[in-house]
């Protein structure tokens, strides 16, 4: 048993045992990119991936809608409010939205951000909300 010690002690403290690969967006995610456009986070633009179901806010209105993970990542029946936007808030949302509209996949950066992609490139990035 004295020689085991040693080995099971090694192997929970590998990283590989500490942290699983994430094998889904699930969770809460602050955009910092959308297309062409960096974002702030007082533009207020969030996804939250629960079980099946986004929703957040586009930077104006709110969102809401379904996602799958097969194959790839890909957003279905997507609707939002309908309050009147202007100036930044407008040019933010219409960016997340034709940016969220043309995703067909996903991964996790190096950085732990969240990359949603159109044919492995970017097209929205965020990180995780603070809680």
């Amino acid at each position: 048993m004295r020689r085991l010690l040693p080995l099971i002690v090694a192997l929970l403290a590998t990283p590989a045992m500490a942290q699983a690969p994430r094998l889904s967006p699930e969770g809460e995610w602050l955009a910092t990119l959308a297309g062409p456009l960096a974002l702030a986070p007082e533009n207020g633009v969030v996804l939250s991936f629960t079980k099946g179901r986004v929703a957040g806010s586009a930077g104006c209105n709110r969102f809401f809608g379904g996602y799958s993970l097969m194959p790839g990542l890909t957003f279905d029946g997507i609707g939002t409010t309908r309050m009147a936007c202007t100036g930044r808030r407008a040019e933010v949302e219409a960016a997340f939205l034709a940016a969220l509209a043309q995703v067909n996949d996903w991964r996790l950066g190096e950085d732990g951000s969240l990359e949603l992609l159109l044919d492995g490139d970017a097209v929205l990035r965020a990180v995780p909300a603070a809680r």
